[in-house]
């Protein structure tokens, strides 16, 4: 399982592409990071029934899950936020929320079931790459005491550095990428 902060760098990510040149839009990047962290709500009900892992993975972690998200976002976008279309919307929000996916589906996943099942309805089977970039905390589902113990572990603390230095490179990177673009932009005389 990923934490929250490789999946707010996802966002961050999709951010980064849709948003225009200048100021920061901080209610769209909002909107990133929370529709990247969205499929993790899943542990919400099982944490209110004392078993954290009961819904986990399950069909927020599919594509049906995107599609729902898809028709949400494309019904709020007929109002034209930030002068966007409700196409516009659909879009961004699929990017944002498949993001969480993706990043799912390329992390380590040490216990079973591997993987999240990403064609729910239309197929129980879950899947998983090969190719882990990210740490995974095993979670504790016997409780809400042990999974937040599980959260504090040594092994998870070193997960939890690993993904706030990959978070900050990654918006480093993007910041100084931005900014040597800026400075190359030719500069017309007003």
């Amino acid at each position: 399982m990923a934490l929250c902060f490789t999946h707010a760098t996802a966002g961050y990510l999709v951010y980064e592409a849709v948003r225009p040149a200048g100021p920061h839009r901080p209610l769209l990047l909002a909107a990133s990071v929370l529709l990247a962290n969205a499929p993790d709500l899943d542990f919400l009900p099982g944490l209110v029934i004392g078993e954290p892992a009961a819904f986990h993975r399950g069909p927020t972690h599919s594509l049906a899950g995107v599609a729902l998200v898809v028709v949400v976002a494309t019904a709020l976008g007929w109002r034209r936020p930030f002068g966007r279309g409700p196409a516009w919307w659909a879009g961004f929000a699929a990017a944002a929320y498949g993001a969480h996916l993706v990043v799912d589906f390329l992390t380590v996943d040490a216990r079973a079931p591997y993987g999240a099942p990403f064609f729910w309805p239309l197929s129980d089977r879950f899947h998983h790459s090969g190719l882990a970039l990210f740490g995974e905390i095993v979670i504790d589902p016997s409780g809400r005491l042990a999974f937040v113990r599980s959260l504090l572990t040594p092994l998870a603390m070193t997960v939890w550095l690993r993904e706030v230095a990959f978070a900050t490179l990654v918006v480093a990177a993007v910041t100084l990428v931005r900014a040597l673009a800026r400075s190359r932009l030719p500069r017309f005389a007003e």
